[in-house]
């Protein structure tokens, strides 16, 4: 388990030295809406982890030549040996090499062998985007799940100029809550615990922090802007220091969002976090519903922050955030200790 949760410890190699997009233009940016790490409803779990990221298509408009039902050619970003493929006519899958294509009717089978930039399935229709994890192998036979958007990708070009945004710090009891849903099925992690003041903080405290990683390229979302939707944020870090003194009580990266993290989503996200709508749900909904979701996260996971550590008196927590581009942001706010 790495020190940091989320931070990829190992280096990805391709079969090629291919970059681009699975849809067309290949060698141009489109929309991204769902992100590496967003929750996403789990009937036993409560909530999981998006997987990959949903690279938008527009259904409205399909491509030349397609189908009935299917809208966009999908094409290899890396190429290499069929692993697996459900049958042609079906929602479904493909994977091939590092990356796995979802809601797609494929076009390959098992064995073929393909070459990075081949088309190898179309867009099923009403689903608005196509689904593209990235997987890496790790020296115990393992693959784990990793961020397609991480520097260093396939995915390129990736422009982003807009810097993630801390909308708001916030002290709580603990508390963990059951998942729920929001309208259309997606995850909604209702608001918990007795929120305190941060001028008289005392025992263990749950720090909350709302933040959002907001996008500069929004290509054709700006024809239907109520699908655009911040991303999850690439990196986070926090410390807390004391006035006065200048002495750093607590430095640590809260999380990385290059691989799947092992932390329950409930000790990552905290209460108030909402998942984006689906972008068809969005579609037939938007007129009604706020397709945008809500990302709070926990700065002290589980067993939270316990301030009976710290000496009495004034504290400011600096939160540090990144985003995939590189785009960062520092915001502090100011407590008081009073055990």
């Amino acid at each position: 388990m790495p020190d940091v949760q989320g931070r990829l410890e190992v280096a990805q190699r391709y079969d090629d030295e291919w970059r681009g997009w699975p849809v067309l233009p290949l060698h141009g940016q489109h929309p991204i809406r769902g992100s590496f790490l967003d929750p996403r409803a789990h009937d036993q779990l409560g909530a999981v982890y998006h997987d990959g990221v949903d690279i938008a298509v527009r259904d409205d408009k399909p491509g030349r030549g397609a189908p009935a039902g299917r809208t966009h050619r999908v094409h290899a970003i890396e190429g290499g040996p069929v692993i697996r493929a459900t049958p042609h006519g079906v929602r479904g899958l493909v994977d091939i090499a590092h990356f796995r294509y979802e809601h797609v009717d494929a076009l390959v089978g098992v064995g073929d062998v393909v070459q990075p930039g081949q088309q190898i399935a179309w867009a099923w229709k009403g689903d608005w985007h196509i689904h593209l994890s990235e997987f890496v192998d790790l020296p115990d036979g393992r693959r784990v799940f990793v961020n397609p958007l991480r520097p260093g990708g396939k995915l390129v070009p990736y422009r982003d100029r807009a810097r993630p945004v801390v909308e708001e710090v916030r002290f709580y009891t603990p508390a963990t809550p059951s998942w729920g849903r929001r309208p259309v099925n997606v995850a909604r992690y209702p608001q918990a615990g007795r929120r305190l003041n941060k001028a008289r903080l005392s025992g263990t405290v749950d720090v909350r922090a709302r933040i959002a990683d907001p996008q500069s390229f929004i290509g054709w979302f700006k024809d239907k802007s109520w699908l655009a939707a911040p991303h999850h944020p690439y990196r986070v870090a926090v410390s807390i220091a004391q006035h006065g003194t200048g002495r750093v009580f607590r430095d640590h990266e809260v999380f990385r969002s290059e691989q799947m993290l092992e932390l329950p989503a409930g000790q990552h996200y905290a209460p108030g976090t909402e998942q984006n709508l689906s972008a068809g749900g969005c579609v037939r909904r938007h007129a009604s519903l706020r397709c945008p979701g809500v990302y709070w996260f926990r700065l002290f996971p589980r067993p939270y922050l316990d301030t009976r550590r710290l000496p009495n008196g004034r504290y400011r927590i600096s939160l540090r955030v990144w985003d995939a581009a590189g785009n960062s942001r520092v915001d502090n706010t100011d407590i008081t200790v009073r055990n």
